[in-house]
């Protein structure tokens, strides 16, 4: 994979600043498959991110694609900590009016746009719930998907990354001139520090909100048609909503 893990290079800006050189020199390996994971691949609606699968497709039309879906309301909730944690409060302003974190969660819209340029048999699309359930099974569908080699050790995949109990010091403090001076000092103290700040100050923002029962149930009607869409392209379900067969 890539490092930096996730290259944005065919959103808005970086597109138009940097060669298509200057990005596969980041693939620049003996390795039979390379990638790139970034997330902002899959907000069509979002004005930072548009065209990109017709961007992709331009330049490459065989790649294989693989979009990995989770509950779409508790994939809302981490949307809005992650954007908490990382936005400045202008892109955290424009996510709330344009509705950013909702239609994030619409997996049929997102989709349907990539199916607008590639092929169904391009594109694998991967429940996290499934994979937590089963990691081996869901991994080797992956597998096979790029043509690799089945696995059979489940060891090899006994671990967790990037988990929300990371992240614990919020963007409004990371932007704060002296906590970037206590990063060049003593960058474990300046974390330290900047922890126990976010602690104090900003604690109901150091988790996920709490949606009441109301809240919950507009959102699902609001995913609602856009979840049946996704079935039917994917045969993919999630418990929270209703399906006709």
């Amino acid at each position: 994979m890539s490092e930096p893990k996730e290259i944005h290079y065919y959103a808005e800006e970086t597109f138009n600043s940097k060669s298509l050189e200057c990005y596969q020199y980041y693939f620049n390996t003996n390795s039979k498959i390379a990638g790139t994971t970034p997330k902002s691949y899959t907000k069509s609606h979002n004005k930072f991110y548009k065209n990109i699968p017709e961007k992709i497709f331009k330049d490459t039309p065989e790649v294989k694609l693989i979009y990995i879906v989770r509950d779409p309301i508790e994939r809302y909730k981490s949307h809005i900590l992650e954007s908490y944690h990382c936005d400045i409060a202008e892109d955290i302003l424009y996510s709330k009016e344009s509705d950013n974190y909702l239609k994030t969660s619409l997996y049929g819209m997102q989709l349907k746009e990539y199916l607008r340029f590639f092929k169904k048999r391009q594109i694998h699309v991967l429940k996290l719930e499934s994979l937590e359930e089963n990691r081996l099974n869901e991994l080797n569908r992956t597998f096979k998907f790029l043509e690799l080699p089945t696995l059979y050790d489940m060891d090899l995949f006994d671990y967790v990354t990037n988990t929300a109990g990371t992240k614990r010091t919020p963007r409004i403090l990371k932007g704060n001139y002296l906590y970037r001076i206590a990063m060049r000092l003593s960058p474990a103290v300046a974390k330290q520090i900047g922890e126990k700040l976010a602690n104090l100050f900003f604690k109901n923002q150091l988790k996920k909100p709490n949606l009441s029962q109301q809240e919950t149930e507009l959102l699902i009607s609001k995913m609602q048609a856009d979840m049946i869409d996704f079935y039917k392209i994917t045969g993919i379900k999630f418990s929270k909503f209703k399906y006709d067969d």
